[in-house]
């Protein structure tokens, strides 16, 4: 039985990070986040066990937090507690404040006593770790298995969860939502407690910046991602701005596919890659042949198509018939402006990894009055994969399997002609890093918010969509260098 959901989809683990740094970001104190956490799995552990002793381990992260927590409430509520930790002190000042309140602590050691207590509450480690349990941690894993304990409680998942080193709980108590990968043989029952975080929590954030895929300090030129824009025809300013903002979210090469008028037209900035299309002024049939090619030839990472393509019917054929080749070469794709007046009437193209980017009234011709969320789902698919963004004052990001969620914010001169572009070519950006759809939405959004306020600060009612791209790459760093603290 699942209870007292605060998120209505199974959060990917890195999620839990992301909306604990946005409640931290709305004022909410990590200590009354581990408070109710605690208290939750104190009144779980009460239920298991109205006697006999309860052994709870500690972690020296939040997660052993919250197992202080849980230990200082059963003794309130007259129950016996044994606690070990698994190092002499916290990694964080919540957590060791809640320490230092419990009056008796033990440290684990090789010779530490297991004896038989009636309940094992497992607060080792939650889901901040990557790979297997390590040091103390797995050897206190490797110290309970061979005592089997009556029954487990975990606190968040199971530690180790997802590892061949792990702790299976016979009931597991969560934050925030489940967690995906959450096996009844692994965790039990899992009861989902609400923390005390406002419900814009889940909305997009500073700590979205979390997911940000780390800079590997031996990448080579291209290890950041090959985007390919295809727009361009009567308007060569959108793709060329496109372009810029996925250089500036750190896309390493970015190639702009337009007809011959267009790229003759333009003024190019060093950082993009020109692709000369013989099409004359709009893409038809001779264009489409071209971009099939250079979808062979090269391997992109991710395709933008749509800025300023127009709208001629040869153009949108052919534009539905590129979709239909990337959904088949399973290249990751944001389609913007007028590539969404390709799609088909209330459908997604099948089997398309990506994000569309409309505003309110391309929204409506494309599905009428269905909503989003309905039209993305299809067998088999990766449940961050598909998100729609609804552009406007109030970004509206719908995904699968019950994701959604709203940006706001920024700057009201943001409202002007080319941040459509900018925003879809930073969504193409980070899709060519590697981010699943889901969260590159997110970033993306946010991330344009921080730029717009940043761009609007420097030139007040001026701003213009060509003055925002430098101010993207200020924003990312500003963001990235926060989360990293």
């Amino acid at each position: 039985m699942v209870s007292g959901e605060s998120v209505s989809w199974s959060l990917d683990w890195s999620e839990v990070a992301v909306l604990d740094t946005n409640a931290t970001a709305l004022g909410v104190e990590v200590s009354d986040l581990m408070a109710a956490a605690g208290k939750a799995l104190a009144h779980k552990a009460a239920i298991m066990a109205p006697e006999g002793e309860v052994l709870i381990l500690c972690g020296p992260g939040n997660n052993g937090g919250d197992g202080f927590v849980a230990a200082l409430e059963l003794l309130d509520m007259g129950g016996k507690v044994r606690i070990i930790a698994s190092h002499s002190s916290q990694k964080g000042e919540a957590s060791q404040r809640f320490r230092d309140k419990c009056t008796s602590v033990e440290v684990w050691s090789d010779e530490t006593d297991f004896a038989e207590p009636a309940l094992l509450v497992d607060c080792l480690l939650g889901v901040g770790l990557k790979g297997s349990p390590r040091g103390k941690i797995a050897k206190m894993i490797d110290w309970v298995k061979p005592n089997n304990p009556p029954l487990v409680l975990a606190c968040d998942i199971p530690s180790g969860l997802g590892s061949k080193r792990f702790l299976a709980a016979d009931s597991t108590i969560t934050f925030h939502a489940e967690k995906q990968g959450m096996l009844y043989s692994d965790v039990g029952e899992v009861i989902v407690a609400p923390l005390p975080w406002p419900p814009e929590t889940v909305n997009c954030g500073p700590g979205d910046a979390l997911r940000y895929p780390p800079l590997d300090p031996s990448a080579h030129k291209g290890g950041r991602g090959r985007v390919l824009i295809v727009g361009g025809g009567p308007y060569h300013g959108a793709p060329i701005l496109a372009g810029r903002a996925a250089a500036r979210i750190g896309c390493d090469l970015i190639h702009v596919a337009m007809p011959r008028n267009a790229v003759d037209r333009a003024i190019w900035p060093d950082h993009l890659i020109p692709e000369r299309l013989l099409d004359e002024d709009n893409l038809s049939e001779r264009g489409r042949d071209e971009i099939f090619k250079l979808l062979e030839d090269k391997s992109f990472d991710a395709v933008l198509i749509g800025p300023g393509l127009g709208r001629m019917e040869e153009t949108t054929d052919m534009a539905r018939e590129i979709i239909q080749k990337l959904a088949e070469l399973e290249i990751p794709t944001v389609i913007d402006a007028d590539a969404i007046y390709s799609l088909d009437e209330g459908v997604w193209p099948k089997g398309l990894t990506g994000v569309a980017t409309p505003h309110e009234r391309e929204l409506r011709m494309w599905i009428w009055d269905e909503e989003p969320k309905n039209i993305l789902v299809e067998e088999d698919i990766f449940p961050e994969s598909r998100v729609i963004i609804r552009t406007g004052s109030v970004d509206q990001l719908t995904g699968l399997e019950g994701r959604y969620c709203e940006c706001s914010g920024g700057h009201p001169r943001m409202a002007t002609g080319g941040t459509g572009d900018l925003l879809a070519g930073v969504v193409a950006g980070l899709l060519a890093q590697g981010m699943n759809p889901w969260p590159a939405s997110r970033l993306a959004c946010y991330v344009m918010r921080v730029a717009g306020t940043m761009t609007a600060n420097e030139f007040g009612p001026g701003l213009l969509a060509s003055d925002v791209p430098k101010h993207i790459a200020r924003a990312l760093a500003k963001l990235t260098s926060a989360s990293s603290q």
